[in-house]
């Protein structure tokens, strides 16, 4: 039982010391650009290739500062397969394939996306139905509003899904 102990207090000092230097990279990145930002993921990424958050984090920096959605998209896809559970990392590639208009890719990570832990469902449901609307599938974007409308608690974000759903009903006519 010692050893099971000092092995998981070993990860979880491992953990807290890459996630510090994952923060350090993303003030990095707002403070003084990309490139410093960039220099110190790899570095991590050379100690620690299969942790998650990191690519999630290489992800974020490529997509919001470097303008390279090709390479944030790898990430983003990286950070799923080594870690799954992390909801984050679905709305960030969902907003890239959607933005990319690869909706149907969009859906399927947004959906995949509501099994992960802590997953924030009203903003996956919404980016699924978002996507289904711009491929003109009106009829399951609001079924996708409506999801999203019963995760919701806050007054504004559920006016803007009911908006949504008004929304689609006149393009279905």
């Amino acid at each position: 039982m010692i050893g099971c102990t000092l092995t998981y207090d070993y990860v979880m000092e491992r953990i807290e010391w890459i996630e510090e230097y994952l923060d350090e990279a993303m003030r990095l990145a707002y403070d003084e650009g990309h490139e410093p930002a960039l220099r110190l993921l790899d570095k991590l990424l050379f100690e620690e290739p299969g942790y998650g958050r990191l690519h999630f984090t290489l992800g974020k920096v490529y997509y919001n500062f470097a303008d390279d959605q090709l390479r944030a998209e790898m990430h983003f896809r990286l950070a799923i397969r080594f870690d799954g559970e992390f909801a984050d990392t679905y709305l960030y590639l969902g907003k890239l394939l959607s933005e990319d208009e690869r909706h149907k890719e969009a859906v399927d990570v947004y959906l995949q996306g509501l099994n992960a832990k802590r997953a924030y469902k009203t903003e996956l449901y919404n980016g699924a139905a978002r996507s289904y609307e711009l491929m003109k599938k009106y009829k399951k974007a609001i079924l996708h509003y409506k999801d999203a409308l019963s995760y919701s608690a806050e007054t504004y974000h559920c006016l803007s899904l009911e908006n949504s759903i008004r929304r689609c009903e006149r393009k279905r006519k």
